[in-house]
């Protein structure tokens, strides 16, 4: 079998254990076991096969069996994790996958134990000690620098050998137990050996490893609770099928979630990843948007001007109000203050800045992308030991909660490719921006106490999305970021943010953000429990409406409106959708009451006249389309063209040939100057006819598109009295004035 079919054959084997389907499970496994020739794989799955056709017998034979639904899923455990075993076998020899490559490495080259990682990093922290007793700062230097380089290669060695583990055993969790629990360990590593069960998982499930992210959930160091628990709900979201055969995975969840702050992490997290998918479009925005308008806009007092000017007002005096003004008018400014909005949110803005920037050799160690900011890293500790400057740095970038620790490496290791007296003009730049920001961040921390671990759970999930979209391996792991946003529909996980407050914030935060399906599914389990009220059911039917499904949405709508009646924003929404149905004279009728409750909104008015011309009720048209032009103002009518054409269509040319002129004179269409010849024609003042027919024909794309416009309209010339015959001689004679 080559790479590609154990790869199918897995997905196979694994959609039919999803369908409890053994037969063709038992029927698949045999086929893939025995391209591995290990006659011990052969046997257990003979063995296992046995014992399921005995259970069918006594099933059938209808005899009581108590044990049964446990025998059943111990069964489908063993064959969920031997056909794990059996393709990872297969895949060993010949794969390129990182992940292969990795494991052929470390059976030839034996890596260190995490029980001799703890050691070797317990002698490094012993080490660090001792190194505030010398007393000569260039050996000080030099023997703290070969610590951290001795550090960091001890934990890519971890990082590597977890990374492509086999499944644990119960020795194996003790020890990395052990490793978290060891005082003399620091937070780097832990967090690093979080991440590294985490990418072990990604690949092959281990309930033993699961077991260990529910410990670490729980634990007192933030950063490595923080980062357990994004890590477990992405975990739980890819094998919730499995958890079932699992109890004392079950068991355990349920004892974490007897803790209420972690339902709110939970909830923070899950908040969090659904903001994740919205990267892209922000990183678009800020590149196709912001930045190119910011550069047209970069000779505004002949200087480039940073955000605080641009939304402040104080910065403002004392200089041109003409410069305030011009940047109103550019809308920079909202596009600015848009983007501090998202930033402050914790949107990931940053993205496309530093994508870049992540080709530095740092990064070439899998294990880089996951460590948490330290300034101690050997790469970039030069920089922090230069005086004010590395204060500066500190305050400016490292203490921001806006990048995420990816990015702050990135941003350092670019530092040290300026020249250093630059880097030091530039540092004292950032000084004071950094502080109104700190400021900022003070008090966001004020008005919510748990700020902190909520901003170290969305950088851990902002360094996440950049290995898996950035990395040059990225090809050979799954994108946990396509993974659907259905956390409620997940049996893991929906216990734990089914309390009205946690399902009401995702539901409402997924509508905020467009995601409209997992919002109504959302919304749909709210009224099942009963929350029947009239926003719920206008959010359903926007939705719906959203989502194509008119006739759903016009039910919600109608639902709606008889919980909360007289709401113009649902009536309107109701007249709109039968609108779209063609059903004008219920769409009338849902219009004029909205237009009862909001008498100044001509736009309904405009929309009524809209449906009785699709009725041809032209008279009644007419009548609406006067009041809105009687109510607008002489500089943006918008009355004029849905009057002249109803006009036209009713036969009163002189009106529509009236209406006709004033358009011309108001940034004419390729269709006014269309329609404006169809009423010429129609008077029999053909040469006036053909002139506006030229100028239509000059301003189409080409003489086809102005053809087919106007063949569009010869079955209403043919209503209005027109003869046909006279179309062909009408096209041929623009033609030969076009010149086209």
């Amino acid at each position: 079998m080559n790479i590609k079919d154990i790869i199918s054959k897995k997905k196979d084997i694994l959609q039919y254990l999803s369908k409890r389907q053994l037969r063709n499970a038992f029927k698949s496994l045999n086929t893939v076991a025995a391209n591995s020739q290990d006659w011990r794989v052969l046997e257990t799955l003979s063995e296992l096969e046995t014992n399921y056709k005995f259970m069918l017998h006594y099933f059938f034979e209808k005899t009581e069996d108590a044990e049964r639904e446990k025998v059943y899923n111990n069964l489908l455990r063993s064959l969920y994790e031997l056909t794990d075993d059996i393709t990872d076998e297969l895949l060993k020899i010949e794969s390129s996958n990182i992940f292969f490559e990795r494991l052929r490495i470390n059976e030839v080259n034996a890596p260190l134990s995490v029980n001799d990682c703890r050691a070797q990093l317990k002698d490094i922290t012993a080490n660090l000690s001792l190194l505030e007793l010398i007393e000569n700062e260039e050996e000080k230097k030099r023997k703290a620098k070969d610590t951290a380089i001795r550090r960091e290669r001890i934990g890519s060695e971890m990082f590597n050998a977890i990374f492509v583990s086999p499944r644990a055993k119960e020795e194996d969790l003790a020890s990395y137990k052990a490793f978290l629990e060891s005082i003399d360990i620091h937070t780097r590593e832990k967090c690093l050996l979080v991440s590294a069960i985490t990418l072990n998982l990604l690949h092959r499930f281990d309930f033993r490893k699961i077991q260990l992210l529910m410990y670490a959930a729980a634990e007192e160091e933030m950063q490595v609770r923080a980062r357990a628990t994004v890590a477990l709900i992405i975990i739980m979201q890819m094998y919730d099928v499995r958890w079932q055969y699992y109890p004392e995975l079950q068991n355990q969840l349920d004892t974490l979630s007897e803790n209420p702050d972690f339902r709110k992490s939970v909830r923070t997290v899950i908040i969090q990843l659904i903001r994740s998918r919205e990267t892209e479009r922000i990183s678009k925005k800020i590149t196709e948007e912001i930045l190119p308008e910011m550069m047209r806009f970069n000779n505004l007092a002949g200087r480039k001007l940073n955000m605080e000017e641009l939304l402040s007002d104080s910065d403002f005096s004392g200089k041109n109000p003409e410069w305030k003004k011009e940047l109103e008018e550019s809308g920079l400014a909202d596009k600015l203050q848009e983007y501090s909005n998202l930033q402050m949110e914790g949107a990931d803005v940053f993205h496309s800045t530093f994508s870049s920037l992540k080709n530095f050799p740092f990064f070439s160690e899998m294990g880089n992308w996951f460590m948490p900011f330290d300034t101690s890293y050997s790469e970039i500790s030069d920089i922090f030991n230069t005086g004010d400057s590395s204060l500066l740095l500190k305050a400016a970038i490292i203490d921001s909660n806006h990048m995420c620790n990816s990015d702050k490496y990135s941003f350092c290791l670019s530092l040290l490719q300026i020249p250093q007296a630059q880097r030091e003009i530039m540092l004292h730049r950032m000084g004071a921006e950094s502080e109104e920001m700190k400021q900022m961040q003070r008090e966001a921390l004020e008005m919510n106490k748990k700020a902190t671990e909520e901003t170290v759970s969305n950088q851990y999930i902002q360094d996440l999305y950049r290995f898996f979209k950035l990395n040059p391996y990225r090809g050979n792991f799954f994108d946990i970021f396509k993974l659907r946003l259905n956390f409620y529909d997940k049996k893991t996980i929906a216990p734990l943010i089914s309390d009205a407050e946690s399902i009401r914030q995702i539901a409402l935060y997924c509508f905020d953000k467009d995601n409209f399906k997992e919002a109504l599914d959302i919304f749909e389990i709210l009224i099942k429990r009963g929350e029947d009220n009239g926003d719920v059911w206008q959010k359903i039917g926007y939705c719906k409406q959203m989502l194509d499904d008119l006739d759903g949405a016009l039910e919600a709508y109608l639902q709606a409106d008889l919980i909360t009646p007289s709401n113009s924003w649902i009536l309107r929404r109701i007249a709109h959708i039968y609108r779209s149905k063609k059903e004008y004279t219920r769409a009338i009728e849902y219009y004029l009451k909205a237009l009862a409750i909001t008498p100044e909104n001509m736009s309904l008015e405009m929309a009524i006249g809209h449906c009785y011309l699709e009725l041809k009720d032209y008279e009644k048209a007419l009548n609406s389309y006067f009041k809105v032009e009687f109510s607008e103002s002489k500089e943006s009518p918008k009355a004029l063209r849905p009057i002249a054409w109803t006009a036209f269509l009713s036969g009163k040319f002189e009106l529509a040939q009236k209406y006709y002129a004033q358009i011309s004179g108001k940034n004419p269409t390729v269709h006014d100057f269309l329609n404006a010849g169809h009423v010429e024609l129609c008077q029999g003042n053909l040469s006036k006819a053909i002139e506006y027919y030229k100028r239509s024909a000059q301003m189409s794309e080409n003489y086809d598109s102005f053809v087919e416009l106007f063949e569009a309209d010869k079955e209403i010339l043919v209503v209005l009295g027109q003869d046909k015959l006279i179309f062909a001689y009408l096209l041929d004679q623009i033609q030969y004035l076009t010149n086209m």
